[in-house]
């Protein structure tokens, strides 16, 4: 990996678009920057989808009330799973669809099952009510990271100054150039066939990683039952 600045992307964006020197396209949030940065998330998103959780995560953590809806925290883009540690032990929370929303609703029934969850709007709800004062866990993955300025510590959305940068695995920044250099021709109403070639070859290099980069073990089906403390997934003993 290796941060690649705004600056050091619109010159490649010009060079493979053969505009170098060309003031037909402007390096403004417009024009060839707005392409840089549709083709920087763009690329993040199918980074998430090959990677998931070994491109890119989060986690957040928050006292459990007896509330059932959490703040997510600002910065969320995709749920990777819920944790709560109950009686000592973290347990992997599963979800629950919208139909079942009132399934356990009386305290009797609810007393001796995990809740479950369910993303709503800027909120993880869970149902049954948790008991207060759980560590309830969040593992997410943020929207597109940019360094600003390389300040080393101040990320924001989206490429605005020379200085910001984007760090994309094994020089996939390549993808956001040929993005933007495609679009560049576009608008010259320039021939981009070959551009749009290299861009397809890079998108089925892109599905061929999905199943898993970690090529020494490979991804297995999981007990659902024995993952969590050997009892089915919602029981509390």
């Amino acid at each position: 990996m290796g941060a690649v600045s705004l600056a050091t992307l619109r010159a490649r964006a010009r060079e493979r678009a053969d505009m170098v020197g060309s003031s037909f396209v402007a390096d403004t949030a417009t024009s060839l920057d707005a392409w840089l940065n549709e083709g920087a998330q763009i690329l993040h998103d199918k980074l998430v989808e090959a990677y998931g959780s070994e491109y890119l995560e989060k986690s957040t953590t928050a006292t459990t009330t007896t509330a059932t809806d959490y703040a997510l925290p600002s910065d969320f883009y995709k749920l990777l799973g819920v944790d709560l540690l109950v009686q000592g032990a973290t347990v992997t929370l599963q979800p629950y669809m919208r139909p079942e929303r009132n399934f356990r609703s009386s305290q009797l029934l609810a007393y001796n099952f995990l809740p479950r969850y369910l993303l709503t709007g800027s909120n993880l709800r869970l149902t049954p009510a948790p008991q207060s004062g759980q560590t309830l866990t969040i593992w997410y993955v943020p929207p597109l990271q940019v360094l600003q300025n390389g300040s080393g510590s101040t990320y924001i959305n989206l490429l605005t100054n020379t200085n910001d940068t984007i760090n994309f695995p094994n020089g996939w920044e390549r993808y956001v150039v040929l993005y933007a250099a495609i679009q560049a021709m576009l608008k010259e109403e320039s021939d981009v066939r070959a551009l749009q070639g290299e861009l397809a070859k890079m998108d089925a290099q892109l599905d061929e990683i999905i199943e898993n980069r970690n090529v020494a073990e490979p991804m297995q089906a999981i007990d659902i039952y024995a993952k969590n403390n050997y009892l089915p997934w919602d029981y509390l003993p």
